[in-house]
């Protein structure tokens, strides 16, 4: 269930206690009859909004179900990536952003921004060599940098 969802399940029962009160203190006083017809109206509320829920559950499921079930047809297709190949680009990306191999993803990051902000094509406006060769660099850096986070993350 989404946060969205939640929010508007605890603002209807808020509302719904706030009416209550306000009903009570205006001293107005049902009828055996009308508070009969008020509990059913609202069983009936909570018995739909209950099956609208699961309804959304397994909604939710099915596709849950679907797309773990496309992940591993892709998983099953795709040939399992080679150990040295994998590893030489690891030392290529770490070398690119100047830490050592296997430094934790927080110390690439200060690399990667402390690189940035020393070759930020920005600090190079009045010389357009220096200009070109800063975003040329800023970009493999960048690049390197999304791709190591996604090599770490596997």
């Amino acid at each position: 269930m989404g946060i969205g969802r939640r929010l508007l399940d605890l603002a209807r029962a808020n509302l719904n206690a706030l009416l209550d009160r306000a009903g009570r203190a205006a001293g107005r006083d049902m009828s055996d009859e009308e508070l009969d017809k008020e509990l059913d109206r609202r069983k009936r509320m909570r018995e739909r909004e209950d099956h609208e829920r699961a309804a959304r559950n397994q909604a939710e499921e099915r596709a849950r179900k679907s797309a773990e079930a496309a992940g591993r047809k892709r998983e099953a297709r795709r040939p399992p990536p080679s150990t040295p190949s994998r590893d030489k680009r690891l030392r290529d990306l770490y070398a690119q952003l100047e830490t050592p191999y296997g430094a934790s993803l927080d110390e690439v990051k200060k690399s990667f921004r402390r690189l940035m902000r020393k070759y930020h094509p920005d600090l190079h406006v009045k010389d357009p060599k220096k200009h070109k060769a800063a975003t040329q660099l800023t970009m493999e850096l960048t690049s390197a940098m999304s791709e190591l986070e996604q090599l770490l993350a596997r």
